[in-house]
């Protein structure tokens, strides 16, 4: 292990040239693989606590593992350059230095960070040196730092769509590196192969809208520390009409009624917005509304057409009936 002096070539003159060469690479190589392990060989790790960071909090880098006394602490960011150096602490004396820095490490040689920034957010080190003056372990440990989220936005190729149309739902957000979910009546969005995802799940493509998309929309910005939900767009399918039927049901399109008795018919379709219904006879006259009341007072047989129209999709689908007069 390289020993830790701060006049590291004091044994220059007592050794030839080649030979300090060859301590030095045989020490640096030792260094470079170090295991971050204590004497006891348990693994010495640096822990976050709380485990992720927040914009504008403190967190605590705590070493683990190590139970021996240390003579000093060294904290770095990314390397154990010299310029990288944060901080180093002194357990004899209980000074750090520099003094004049956010940063503080405590008697165990954890660092305290106030106030963080996302700009915290790095990869930290930690040298270890024991009470012999040799380096005990080189601990490497990842800091993430996470801001509270703003509020997404939702925008829609169209709020307004018939079936079968396609349609694009986009999150946008001012923050960055969050997890984007998507949610259809405040339930988690369960995907369908008619539907495409961008690969950072900011833009939703439905390919081909069917009436059961209908509802309301929402995306759901979060990172580990914090969620927020955009506001509500409600999609709105037209479809139809179809399925129509006539009650009471005919069999074989054929109803029989008792002469000079009435009879209520009712015309109904799947449709959105709702159809206009009319109803026709066989010499043209034309009833509106989905009900129609026929009272034969002859024994002649009688055809009925009940038209279903919906002006917003342009479609209609029509029904025939026949009303056979029995005695």
């Amino acid at each position: 292990m390289q020993p830790f002096s701060e006049h590291p070539h004091s044994g220059w003159k007592a050794l030839g040239r080649g030979s300090w060469k060859g301590l030095l690479m045989a020490a640096s190589i030792l260094h470079c693989w170090m295991p971050p392990r204590s004497a006891q060989g348990t693994p010495v790790s640096i822990v976050p606590r709380p485990p992720y960071g927040t914009v504008g909090s403190n967190v605590t880098l705590t070493i683990e593992g190590f139970s021996e006394r240390a003579l000093s602490y060294n904290w770095y960011r990314k390397t154990t350059e010299n310029s990288n150096r944060i901080v180093s602490y002194s357990t004899l004396t209980g000074v750090q230095k520099p003094t004049d820095i956010r940063e503080r490490v405590q008697p165990r040689g954890f660092l305290f960070i106030p106030h963080l920034t996302l700009g915290d957010d790095d990869l930290y080190v930690v040298q270890i040196v024991d009470s012999r003056g040799v380096i005990a372990a080189i601990v490497r440990g990842k800091l993430p730092v996470y801001e509270k989220l703003a509020k997404p936005n939702i925008t829609v190729s169209s709020t307004n769509v018939g079936e079968n149309d396609s349609l694009e739902l986009t999150c946008s957000t001012e923050n960055k590196g969050v997890n984007i979910l998507w949610l259809s009546n405040n339930q988690p969005l369960a995907l369908n192969d008619k539907m495409n995802m961008t690969h950072d799940n900011q833009t939703l493509t439905i390919m081909s809208v069917k009436r059961t998309d209908a509802g309301s929309y929402q995306c759901e910005a979060g990172n580990p520390v914090s969620t927020n939900r955009s506001d509500s767009q409600i999609l709105t399918v037209n479809y139809g009409p179809d399925h129509i039927e006539i009650l009471p049901s005919p069999e074989n399109g054929e109803i029989k009624v008792q002469f000079n008795t009435s009879l209520t018919l009712e015309c109904r379709a799947l449709s959105y917005p709702s159809v206009h219904y009319e109803w026709q006879d066989i010499n043209g006259s034309v009833h509106s509304g989905s009900t129609f009341m026929v009272n034969p007072t002859s024994w002649e047989q009688k055809k009925y057409t009940c038209w279903a129209r919906n002006n917003m999709t342009n479609s209609s689908i029509s029904k025939d009936i026949t009303i056979h007069v029995v005695a």
